[in-house]
């Protein structure tokens, strides 16, 4: 059997969740003896097909937005692959116009698709998957909606100006779109824009064979989609094996016992909620906690900013830059709590099970996609708010302080990658 993965999210460009993933799913996957490719769109200039971490990496040419329409060429291209590859599947695991002119090239050459849901971004043009930025919505792409919430962020928060923004644009940008006005389209054409990507989207999802929901929340976000019936699956992520062995030789944790650490490890952005539990922990009366957040890319303006002058405000807050797995490992042993305070709607992440396997103390808000693993093995902070971490560190401070440590959390049997690859193998066993 033979599988390309395409992607957008490619481990050969950078390290985020979706990217470990799929490199773990291949390696399971080759495991079980499959061959596999990765199919990595992108506009990174290079050559054909490279080589990354052992895994081949063809390349497809995209544009700039999934929104974009697939660049002159590409339909002839992936068929020219495909052709030449001649793989049993097509594995999607990120969405945009250019996957579904590929999907349209994969299906003419009478060959399966299916698609895992990694990230709201795939369905959200707000890329949060939160109604006007606030409470989670359904999912389902519609275009007089969509283009309404994408409005009101760029407005400021005024909804109804989000609505009377979607209304100008159902004309204007049907004038940018004729006048091939890049700049003017890209401010005006959001309900043409989510039109087609709406009628996209659902011809997509009911073209493959199979969808994979890593988390709840997104199972009725691809049925509401158009993905076929009965063909959706709940999937969750799985511990990298990488992630275990290293771990494994990595030595006892290292908490020292005079220190309370607080952690935060991943992407340093917005929607991850840093803010939030910078500010709780700055309301955190003992000077024995520390707080860390790793994944620092440098200060700059906007959010990057703020986050800088929090830390500068309370000298128990420390910035890290980001680090490779054995560091990012050694940080997971130093910390007495993990916190992922997330304000949109993930999928995992994969912190919370690399967190309980290292034995750390996970906390984490209701947007965590694997809600039930850390309702049962760690703490839910609701509401997500910087007051609401304060309370909730608080508490955990001074259980630490009445016991002396001994917070930690259940590091015991967790989902791998190589369980993944094995419920894989036997989706992909479907119709053959």
């Amino acid at each position: 059997m033979k599988i390309l993965h395409v992607t957008e999210y490619c481990h050969a460009g950078s390290t985020g969740g979706t990217e470990r993933y799929v490199l773990d799913l291949v390696r399971g996957l080759e495991g079980a003896g499959v061959e596999n490719a990765v199919v990595w769109l992108t506009n990174v200039e290079g050559g054909a097909e490279m080589v990354s971490e052992g895994v081949r990496v063809l390349r497809l040419p995209a544009p700039a937005m999934r929104v974009d329409g697939a660049v002159v060429g590409l339909r002839e291209k992936a068929e020219r692959m495909l052709r030449a590859e001649r793989p049993d599947w097509v594995h999607f695991h990120t969405f945009g116009l250019s996957e579904a002119e590929v999907a349209e090239a994969a299906r003419a050459e009478g060959i399966r698709c299916a698609y895992t849901h990694h990230s709201p971004a795939w369905t959200c043009r707000r890329e949060t998957g939160l109604l006007f930025g606030k409470e989670p919505c359904d999912g389902e792409v519609r275009a007089w909606r969509c283009s309404a919430c994408q409005s009101e962020e760029r407005l400021g928060g005024l909804k109804a100006l989000g609505y009377a923004a979607a209304a100008v644009s159902g004309a204007v940008g049907w004038a940018a779109m004729g006048l091939g006005a890049t700049k003017l389209r890209r401010r005006t054409a959001f309900f043409h824009d989510n039109r087609v990507y709406r009628a996209a989207l659902r011809e997509f999802l009911g073209g493959c064979a199979f969808t994979v929901a890593c988390a709840e929340w997104s199972v009725g976000v691809l049925k509401r989609n158009g993905a076929r019936e009965g063909g959706v699956v709940h999937a969750p992520q799985g511990l990298s094996v990488d992630f275990l062995n290293g771990l494994a030789v990595a030595g006892p944790a290292t908490r020292n016992g005079e220190t309370f650490c607080v952690g935060y490890l991943g992407r340093v952005t917005e929607v991850k909620g840093v803010h939030l539990l910078m500010e709780g922990f700055m309301m955190v009366e003992d000077p024995r906690a520390r707080l860390r957040v790793v994944g620092w890319e440098g200060a700059g303006d906007g959010y990057a900013g703020r986050l800088a002058e929090l830390a500068a405000r309370d000298a128990r807050i420390t910035l890290v830059p980001k680090t490779d797995q054995a560091g990012t490992i050694r940080e997971y042993l130093g910390f007495d709590v993990l916190g992922i305070p997330s304000t949109w709607l993930e999928t995992g992440p994969l912190t919370l099970f690399e967190g309980l396997a290292a034995g750390v103390r996970v906390l984490g808000s209701e947007r965590v996609g694997q809600i039930g693993v850390l309702r049962e093995r760690g703490g839910v902070v609701a509401p997500n708010t910087a007051e609401a971490w304060a309370g909730a560190l608080r508490r955990e401070v001074a259980e630490w302080g009445r016991g002396g440590g001994g917070n930690g959390g259940d590091g015991g049997l967790l989902r791998t990658s190589v369980d993944v690859a094995k419920e894989m193998l036997g989706l992909y066993g479907m119709g053959s």
